[in-house]
């Protein structure tokens, strides 16, 4: 029951299963019906204190059996079966007036919770077939009732007023459990979908291999630009030789050497800045409120930090990483494309003339 208390307290926000659902059913229906035993045996009740002994003996068992069996689907309709039997043999017995009749109602919000709370829940039986066995038990047990006696007569009418309440609350105290239960699990499963959608939203806009930025959050970064009128510089870079790195030393290596790489991106711009994986061994920055100038800066301070990564190959080999830049400004044009294709072309000039270096103008 720790489990159930930690659940409802809000300490876990794992969805129960029915699998739990059920042994805190067994467990619930077992305390019941040792009250009722208590009663039954207390007013000289002697063939329903029996059926009680014998209740609580067939709940101890199913929640055993939970524990070994995977399915609680067998055990549901135990708990369903019995509640009805005890419920028709309780009022044979003593009459409807002490409001065993009332346990039957209580099943069927249960079975309701059970049926739409699990995506297994296809193994149990349609509540609807539940609703009606309760209705035809129910109309047989009061058919019954005006044509015999009740088996046992209890005291007076306060007396059995005394027992009708003690049986409502009992009910009542289950269904409030039950329907609290499946307020908190829709909580839950609502609460676990945000986290999903969450997670998803970030590997929508992220790099799976490096941590950083994808093309889409560039675009989302670049709106919010345009929204707010703002000046912006773009650093587009590119891993020299990196074709050679995976080609020699193999893919994982070439990895380990981008996630290198995508650390020293991180830690060389400012918060507002947005860095991303723009394709392949290329990483694009975009600096809003920033001009060329202060954009070359921060490219050369980039290619410093990448000059000083050395990686260890298993060999004992380590081998130095250099980058080439191409740098353009909204001072040059506004388009982001266009900008992007001026970065790029200035970076492709780097590469022709030397590599390893930040080329911030168009150079004929």
């Amino acid at each position: 029951m720790k489990n159930l208390w930690n659940y409802i307290s809000g300490k876990t926000k794992i969805a129960l299963t029915m699998k739990q659902v059920v042994s805190y059913l067994t467990v619930i229906m077992a305390c019941i019906h040792t009250v009722l035993f208590i009663l039954f045996f207390y007013f000289n009740v002697d063939m329903m204190a029996v059926v009680n002994i014998v209740s609580i003996t067939v709940y101890v068992s199913c929640f055993i059996w939970l524990r070994f069996e995977k399915s609680p689907y067998v055990v549901f309709n135990m708990c369903y079966g019995e509640v009805i039997i005890h419920a028709m043999l309780a009022t044979f017995a003593v009459g409807s007036s002490c409001g065993f009749l009332l346990y039957m109602v209580c099943m069927i919000p249960i079975a309701y919770y059970a049926a739409y709370s699990f995506k297994d829940s296809k193994n149990l039986i349609n509540p609807v077939i539940y609703v009606l066995t309760t209705m035809v038990v129910f109309i047989i047990s009061k058919c019954a009732e005006w044509l015999f006696e009740p088996m046992y007569n209890i005291g007076n009418n306060f007396i059995r007023d005394i027992i009708y309440i003690i049986n409502y609350l009992l009910v009542v105290i289950t269904i409030v459990a039950f329907m609290s239960t499946f307020l908190i699990q829709i909580r839950t499963l609502e609460e676990l979908m945000l986290r999903k959608n969450k997670k998803l939203e970030i590997l929508s806009t992220q790099d799976a291999l490096t941590g950083l930025s994808n093309r889409r959050s560039i675009n989302e970064s670049y709106k919010k630009i345009l929204v707010e009128n703002n000046s912006f510089s773009v650093i587009l870079g590119d891993i020299d030789d990196f074709k050679h790195i995976n080609d020699t030393y193999g893919h994982s290596y070439g990895d380990s050497v981008l996630k290198a790489v995508a650390n020293v991106f991180k830690a060389s711009v400012g918060d507002d800045d947005t860095v991303c994986r723009w394709g392949g061994e290329e990483i694009l920055v975009l600096l809003p409120c920033c001009n060329k100038e202060t954009a070359a800066t921060v490219a050369e301070r980039i290619a410093d930090g990448v000059r000083k990564i050395s990686i260890i190959y298993y060999d004992g080999q380590s081998i130095n990483v250099t980058m080439t830049f191409g740098v353009a400004s909204s001072n040059e044009e506004m388009d982001i494309k266009n900008i992007t294709k001026k970065a790029d072309d200035r970076l492709y000039y780097g590469k022709k003339h030397g590599k390893n270096r930040v080329i911030k103008e168009d150079i004929i």
